[in-house]
Formats: C-alpha cells, structure tokens, sequence
C-alpha cells in the first residue's frame, strides 16, 4: 500500500483496520541473485548528493533475506558502509544470499566468523565486533549503526547524516543502571585484568587498576568513529565480550553502556557515571519501540513478541513522525505494507524532495550527553549536568 494512498485515507480508521485484517506478508522467493541482477535492484537510479560523511552499519542477520535487502537500498549511498554478521543458525540459502552482497559491492562487508547469537543475547556483542574490526579499515564514514536483523531506518540517508552530525562526536548510548545478575560478581572489573589495551605500558597505573562502572541499555547504539576506532586499536574487548558473555537475560545490554559511563576509560564520545550512579535513565535517538509493560496502548498493530511492539500498517502514520533513526521491530511475516510504506517514504524524501514534517535539530543538540560532551570540548564554568531521560 503506497504512501499517497495513506496519505489520502489516513483519517479513515476503517479503511486501516480493513487493509490490517488482510496483512500483506513477505512470502520467500527464487529471486536472481547475480551481481547484474542485485545492482539493478539496488543502486540509486537517481544520482545522490554529497554527504557530510558516510554512515556505517552494523547488522546481525539470520532470515528475511528480502527484507535485510529492502533495507540496504533504501538506506544505500556510496558513501556509506553495510557490514553484515550473519549468525550460524541462519540457513545455507540466506548464508549465501548474504555472501553475494559482499562479493557484488564494495561497501558491503560480511564477516567470516559465525557466531550462535542466543535469545538472551549471549554472543550478540561478539558478532558486533567482527563487524567492528571490519568497519574501522575502511574510510569516510563519521557514525556506526548498532542494528539487528527486523530494525527499520526511518530516516533517509540525508537525514541520517544531518541528525549525527548534531552530536559532534557524542555516542547516542541508552544508559541506565545494571541489575546485579547480568554480570559476574566474583570476576576482577579492572582493565588489567580484563586486557583492555592493547599497549598497557603508554596507560597510567590509576586508569589500568580502575573498576568499570557498570551499566545497561539497549544493544543498539550510534556510535562515534572515534569511538568504534579506540574499540579496536586503542582496546582489545575480547577478554571483556567473554567475561560478559553469561547465561543470564540480556548480556547483550551491558558492553556499550558500560563502556560508555566508566569515565576511566575515558573512550570518546563518553557520557558521566553520575546520572547512572544516581539511578537515572539516559534515552537516545537510535532506536525506537514500545514495550508491552509500559506504554502498550500505543502499539496499534496489537502484536507483541517477546513484549516488544511488532509494527503494522496501523502505526505508520506515527512511526513517520518520530525523531529517532530506526524503528524496532518490524516481522516480515507478521505485515509487510508498513515496510514497504516506510521504504516509499523515505524514496520520496530522498529522490523527490518529499517534506512531511520538517526534522527539528534542536531536538537533538538539546540530549543530556550530546550537552555533557559539548560542555567537555568547551568547558562553561556555569555547565550544570542534566540528568534527564531526553527522548
């Protein structure tokens, strides 16, 4: 279902629940897979304007090849970088629909190594940082995109760019305290011990004998190239990814924001302890949901899994109007229109100068951390740390 004919009966509610009661899925197909054929299929028939920097994301994929490859068009610029981690469980077809894209483009990079990503999130972080390793060889890009395999960009290329560039080097990190079962208390939380660098003898004694501050978010992230670039070649996270890696609910949520408020570290684009050790919780702009336990009323598909909202066509209309770069979740086989919708949506913006509601930017530049590191690269005498949610 197109975008104009939402637009044209996007009051009607009827019309809505009559297109919802007859959900469009993707259904799998023998699609050609040859370089000729998947560069007609995503390349930009339009030429694209210049970008501030690229983009790179960072994806953990296991099915819906379709989809994952709607997603790379729709948010495709030479410029950026689409590095895929696909986990071992994924079947032979979509492991080599995957392979295809990296041997096809340039800026597509598929890690070799194969990790068992579990449910509980055991395992995420590791394939994140294959994708890591891979991402910082490559130039010209400014941010890293944390995302899994049923997120959706909601901003176009354009857009991206024009909101990340408003953190100045800031890392959107979903912080708040970490509950006392996902890590392991009888294990040493120093950097020595841990083997965080690489090169321990240009590292003061205070910082490698330090504990890291632990804390939780959400396993999606932006972050900074400065900040991806200390990750791996100032660090080494291997020993910390393993020590994390326990089997408690999601391990996955501690890495970055730990990472993120242990201010020894003092890795770019931080953000303070203080509002954490307060048991304040700090939002982003990376991703957006909604969560069965807290506002489910707005979740107008009324489909929950694992009880995080499974977006319909219900929930276009306010998913594009929302400030944040992607959406989470969106199932192929659940309602496919409102991909296709938001996928539409962003070629009009992209390609046709489309405007709906205009980005306000002082949404962004007004975030807790984004003020915090601001305030760090130009210290205010009257700077007072705030310690609220932001969006």
């Amino acid at each position: 279902m197109s975008t104009k004919i939402l637009k044209k009966f996007g009051n009607l509610k009827e019309y809505v629940t009559k297109i919802a009661k007859n959900r469009v899925k993707l259904e799998l197909r023998d699609i050609d897979m040859s370089c000729e054929a998947l560069r007609s299929r995503i390349l930009p028939q339009r030429k694209l304007r210049q970008l501030q920097f690229g983009i790179a994301y960072a994806r953990i994929v296991h099915e819906s090849y379709e989809f994952i490859e709607d997603e790379l068009r729709s948010s495709y610029h030479l410029q950026n970088f689409f590095c895929y981690s696909v986990d071992s469980k994924a079947s032979k077809a979509f492991n080599d629909r995957i392979e295809m894209l990296g041997e096809c483009f340039p800026n597509v990079l598929v890690t070799k190594a194969r990790f068992d990503v579990r449910g509980n999130g055991r395992f995420m972080n590791h394939a994140y940082y294959e994708c890591l390793k891979l991402l910082a060889k490559k130039q010209g890009w400014g941010y890293l995109l944390l995302m899994q395999n049923h997120d959706v960009m909601t901003k176009t290329v354009y857009e991206t760019v024009a909101i990340l560039s408003r953190l100045q080097g800031a890392n959107d990190v979903h912080v708040r305290p970490c509950e006392a079962y996902r890590w392991n208390h009888t294990a040493k939380w120093d950097a020595r011990s841990l083997k965080l660098f690489r090169n321990e003898q240009q590292i003061p004694a205070k910082v490698l004998d330090a504990n890291l501050t632990m804390a939780r978010g959400a396993v999606h992230a932006s972050l900074s190239r400065a900040a991806v670039e200390w990750m791996v070649t100032t660090a080494d996270l291997t020993k910390l990814l393993d020590q994390l890696n326990i089997e408690a609910l999601g391990v996955d949520e501690v890495l970055m924001p730990t990472l993120q408020v242990s201010e020894v570290l003092d890795v770019p684009g931080r953000f303070t302890a203080e509002c954490v050790k307060k048991g304040h919780v700090i939002g982003f702009i990376t991703r957006m949901d909604i969560w069965e336990y807290e506002k489910k009323e707005l979740c107008r598909s009324r489909r929950f899994r694992h009880g995080v909202c499974v977006f319909g066509i219900e929930d276009f209309s306010w998913l594009s109007r929302q400030p944040k770069l992607m959406a989470n979740k969106m199932m192929p086989g659940f309602d496919y229109s409102v991909v296709d919708c938001m996928h539409e949506l962003l070629f009009n913006r992209t390609h046709l100068n489309q405007t709906n509601d205009a980005l306000n930017l002082t949404v962004y530049d007004n975030q807790p951390y984004v003020r915090y590191h601001k305030n760090r690269l130009a210290p205010n005498p009257s700077f007072k740390l705030d310690c609220s949610y932001g969006i």
